[in-house]
């Protein structure tokens, strides 16, 4: 990195900043499924922290280690905007190499669901992908809004709002152009 703080005619502490800050900057080796647990609120609050112990217990690593066989990383990313799912954590797959590269989400996870995942990735199956136990976003308990037709107001139609502002322009034009008229006529 101080090469490329050389390089660029930056400080170096710029480079470390921007490469220890973004999670797709790694400072070492990755394993083939770069495995990171989000570490924001709504996902601490769900279960994060027990998911990381179960997986860092699993695949004998901690946090931000890889596994002896350079199969998996354990990392943390912050949020990546799934609260409503949360807990989960994202899954860089480089198991096809950088072309066959895929990131895949994982939501509504239990440690148990999370030891599962990673067990179907080691095997070389692909895991369903999003949510765990849902089709949708949506609350744990179900949706609680939106349940029935908007009541309005509806969306105006467009076409007509703007033949009546061409309406109202013009007669406010012919207005004007009347008062101009009688102004003149009135100086006279």
């Amino acid at each position: 990195m101080n090469k490329v703080a050389e390089i660029l005619g930056v400080a170096e502490i710029r480079v470390y900043e921007v490469a220890t800050f973004y999670s797709m900057f790694n400072r070492s080796k990755v394993g083939k499924y770069h495995v990171m647990i989000c570490g924001t609120t709504p996902c601490m609050l769900r279960g994060a922290r027990d998911i990381e112990d179960a997986l860092s217990k699993h695949l004998g690593i901690k946090k931000f280690e890889s596994t002896k066989d350079g199969m998996f990383t354990l990392g943390e990313m912050e949020c990546m905007g799934s609260c409503v799912n949360a807990p989960m954590f994202v899954v860089a797959d480089y198991s096809n190499g950088t072309k066959g590269y895929s990131y895949n989400y994982y939501e509504d996870l239990t440690p148990e669901t999370a030891v599962e995942i990673v067990e179907k990735l080691r095997n070389g199956e692909k895991p369903v992908v999003g949510s765990q136990i849902r089709s949708k976003a949506e609350p744990a308990g179900g949706q609680t809004t939106l349940l029935s037709e908007p009541m309005g107001p509806m969306c105006r139609d467009l076409e007509e709002l703007k033949q009546k502002l061409a309406e109202e322009a013009k007669a406010a034009a012919e207005a004007a152009a009347a008062a101009a008229a009688a102004a003149a006529t009135a100086k006279k």
